[in-house]
């Protein structure tokens, strides 16, 4: 390309960039200043639907911060809030289709539970209603379907892949070591159906799991837990066999739910709000852990999901810990686990700025393995009771690519020089000397993460050893095994944080990594290389691949080129 052809490129590309920061301005300028309006109280409405992030999200087409939908917690929060406020009569929830784990249902219930005992009304309407909707719609109080609406409340349920004979198939043979009994993160991989040890920790789990909805429906709909029981055994499948049965209030349309001369306070409004309100007084710094933790920078991934990484994660806890307004961090973990090593260093990170203020971690969904090593630096741990943490063990290795090769008509010829030179070579198996030297190298990094992990609790490392092995626990089967120190939600990791501060007046809440705008995205861009190649080929994936293709790239980026130690779950959760 020619000096004078990219010299015209810049200028137009900067052009743009001065175009867009000027609309931001204007933006900026109209944008809502005053707070909520006074006068009579009115209702809140609010909507729920799709994926509610836990985290911030990063380069959505927005100009304005203020903008960006709200987080999870965010909602949390301000369903509190509206409890105590004069301007707030009552609550009314639309609820669609909801792409949220237990445990973040849990948090907006444990809400919506605190708003109903303050005595306001809530009011919640869906067309339809499978298990995560019924939850949140049971916390509220008054259920409304339409009439024509689906509901389907059968129960909980998770399915495992396993791909050993597809690999086969394919040339393809896994060669990986792991520590702990229950460290079936490479069953998928060298299995055709789960080990009698993962069997019974994914009983025992899910065993766990359903207890827990049961109990949050039958307190929401003001039931006996075996009532709650045979009605998910015995669905009712009509929207009248629902209101037969009790599981909800009545048959309306959402437009019967409003009277539409009413004014209300629309949640974006409302929201905006709050978020102003937490830039006041003393800050709680609420770092966001999310998704995989692998070295290095972390983003987004090319087949989904996100990565947590490292360096990323560090320089967030050294800005709380540079920013003198920062009394006291919480750390929010969202993270399956991933590499050893970068969870060691996030690890030494947190245990750096205990030094000078106090941490806590707040665990949302997932805080397992590396996700829970994480958090073994913090003064206090918080869980939700739906929680999946534990999974203190590692795994590593790599495939063996030689047979697909020859599938392929590729002929390999290997050279080389010391014993163990090919020790990580993609096209040969592990040696039997290569193989116990890999898994010596394992067994040191889980004892050091038992070390960490019963440090951390004050226990003894024999003690963490008996709950760790690989198993994963629930949050409120890890409460009665030491493991963590609440059940509660990101409220109440902040209320330990203030306290440990020895803050009495109110807080605000910084959260970081600090969500980013349509112009901070181009501008990144501009200056790092264009990374929209990643989701236009992502969006050309076959829809049912991208599970198994994200879990790939996850693996790869977690044992790099040279079979790093894996602290990940031991398969992808998900629970229907």
């Amino acid at each position: 390309m020619k000096k004078s052809t990219r010299l015209l490129l810049w200028i137009s590309a900067l052009g743009f960039m001065l175009f867009l920061v000027s609309m931001v301005a204007v933006v900026l300028l109209v944008s809502y200043e005053g707070g909520l309006p006074g006068g009579e109280p009115r209702t809140l409405v609010f909507e729920l639907e799709g994926e509610i992030p836990d985290g911030p999200i990063q380069g959505a087409f927005i100009l304005d911060e203020a903008d960006f939908p709200p987080l999870l917690t965010e909602l949390s929060q301000a369903i509190r809030k509206a409890a105590d406020d004069e301007q707030v009569s009552d609550l009314y929830l639309h609820i669609r289709p909801v792409s949220i784990g237990l445990a973040g249902v849990q948090e907006l219930a444990a809400a919506l539970q605190d708003f109903r005992a303050s005595g306001k009304p809530c009011r919640a309407h869906a067309d339809t209603l499978t298990n995560k909707e019924y939850m949140l719609a049971a916390a509220c109080g008054e259920v409304q379907l339409a009439p024509a609406g689906l509901i389907l409340v059968n129960g909980l349920s998770m399915q495992h892949s396993y791909y050993s004979e597809t690999l086969e198939m394919i040339g393809v043979t896994p060669n990986f070591e792991h520590v702990g009994d229950f460290k079936s993160a490479v069953e998928p991989f060298e299995r055709t159906g789960p080990s009698e040890a993962a069997e019974l920790a994914t009983n025992t789990l899910l065993d766990s799991l359903y207890e827990q909805f049961v109990a949050l429906i039958a307190q929401g709909r003001g039931l006996e837990q075996d009532q709650v029981r045979a009605l998910v055994d015995d669905p009712p499948f009509t929207p009248a066999q629902a209101l037969e049965e009790g599981m909800i209030d009545g048959l309306s349309y959402a437009e019967e739910m409003l009277d539409h001369d009413q004014e209300v306070i629309e949640e974006k409004d409302y929201i905006r709000d709050l978020r102003r309100d937490n830039r006041r007084g003393p800050l709680i710094a609420v770092i966001h852990a999310e998704g995989n933790i692998v070295s290095g920078e972390g983003g987004a991934g090319m087949f989904g999901g996100t990565f947590a990484g490292d360096e990323s994660v560090v320089a967030l806890l050294e800005e709380a810990q540079d920013d003198d307004e920062v009394v006291a961090v919480v750390l929010r973990v969202n993270s399956p686990g991933g590499s050893g090593l970068a969870s060691d260093n996030i690890w030494n990170a947190v245990e750096t700025l205990r030094e000078t203020k106090p941490v806590v971690a707040s665990m949302a969904d997932l805080a397992a393995s590396g996700g829970y090593y994480i958090s073994m630096g913090a003064d206090r741990v918080v869980a939700q009771p739906g929680t999946l943490t534990g999974s203190i063990g590692v795994f590593g290795g790599k495939m063996n690519l030689r047979g697909l090769y020859e599938k392929l008509g590729v002929s390999l010829y290997s050279y080389k020089r010391g014993e163990l030179a090919d020790l990580f070579s993609s096209t040969d198996d592990f040696s039997e000397a290569g193989r116990g030297r890999f898994h010596d190298f394992l067994e040191d990094f889980y004892q050091r993460f038992l070390q960490r992990a019963a440090d951390g609790r004050e226990m003894s490392v024999e003690a963490m050893h008996l709950v760790a092995q690989g198993r994963v626990w629930t949050g409120s089967q890890a409460l009665e095994r030491g493991l963590v120190d609440d059940l509660g939600g990101l409220d109440l990791a902040i209320e330990h944080a203030r306290e440990l501060a020895e803050v009495d007046e109110p807080t605000g809440i910084l959260r970081l990594p600090r969500q980013r705008t349509l112009v901070e995205e181009l501008l990144d861009d501009l200056q790092s290389g264009n990374r929209a190649a990643a989701p236009a080929l992502a969006a050309r994936v076959v829809p049912g691949m991208q599970p198994t293709l994200a879990l790939l790239e996850s693996l790869q980026r977690v044992l790099g080129p040279k079979g790093g130690v894996a602290a990940m779950l031991p398969y992808a959760v998900e629970i229907d």
